[in-house]
């Protein structure tokens, strides 16, 4: 079907235009065709079908992929000097977990439906520790993985897009704008108005240290689906606050009752 396609596109151009760049229609289509052909073969997809790679062994190939385009960033590449290739890897993890509290307002309102659609699938306890940022069991890093399994290919490579924004973000050591408490006050106003006032208390209650895991991730869930759907700058506040709440900073302290209790 596709020598075909080619075969049409080279037969509709005008004669003269075949004769000034010296097409030989029959040649010309077949070299075409050779060239499609091997650059639809050298696509990873295509290679991982071929070699009936596992889905697990695909998605460790393309993170292997991913981790080499990110070390040829310059600004990333300057971050890693130094670091051997056993501890390469984690380096840049490090550094997309700690870059994501750098990301700008738009970027975090990008990331927020790809991190909402990992946490959904993820055990209550495996979504609590990854957004606290508690070390992760290997329970944890099994769950995740099969989160990331389920989703589509074009979704885990936004989810990667991400990861790199993040990684730039400090290896640039952009400045980290502190959510103010009257941020988050208006934020959870914001909040209030789109889901009522009863469930915004329980979300308000689940991100206390006293709430359990199950409270916590129900809590971070619902801000994850929900902000980027308020109004500017309410949305991306609330998100920035989740991003602190793992970090060394002072929004990372308790988070006092953001909405007044009414008896």
């Amino acid at each position: 079907m596709a020598e075909r396609t080619f075969r049409r596109i080279i037969s509709q151009l005008p004669k003269s235009y075949n004769a000034a760049h010296g097409f030989s229609p029959r040649l010309d289509q077949r070299r075409v065709f050779v060239v499609f052909t091997i650059v639809f073969l050298s696509q990873t997809s295509v290679q991982d079908y071929l070699l009936s790679r596992s889905p697990h062994e695909r998605l460790m190939r393309h993170f292997a992929e991913f981790e080499r385009k990110a070390g040829r960033d310059p600004d990333i590449h300057r971050a890693l000097e130094g670091v051997n290739e056993m501890e390469r890897s984690q380096k840049l993890q490090d550094m997309s977990r700690n870059g994501t509290a750098r990301l700008d307002n738009a970027a975090l309102l990008e990331r927020a439906p790809i991190m909402s659609s990992i946490y959904a699938r993820l055990s209550d306890r495996a979504c609590a520790n990854v957004i606290r940022g508690s070390t992760a069991t290997e329970n944890d890093k099994a769950e995740f993985e099969g989160a990331l399994l389920h989703l589509e290919a074009d979704f885990v490579t936004k989810w990667m897009g991400s990861l790199y924004k993040a990684m730039r973000a400090e290896a640039l050591a952009t400045p980290m704008h502190l959510v103010a408490q009257e941020e988050m006050r208006a934020g959870f106003g914001a909040l209030e108005q789109k889901i009522g006032r009863d469930a915004a208390m329980r979300v308000d209650a689940g991100l206390t240290q006293r709430a359990t895991d199950a409270e916590f991730a129900w809590a971070s869930r619902t801000i994850y689906a929900v902000a980027p759907s308020l109004p500017e700058p309410h949305g991306s506040a609330l998100l920035r606050m989740m991003t602190q709440l793992g970090e060394e900073t002072p929004a990372s302290e308790p988070i006092p009752p953001l909405i007044p209790h009414v008896p």
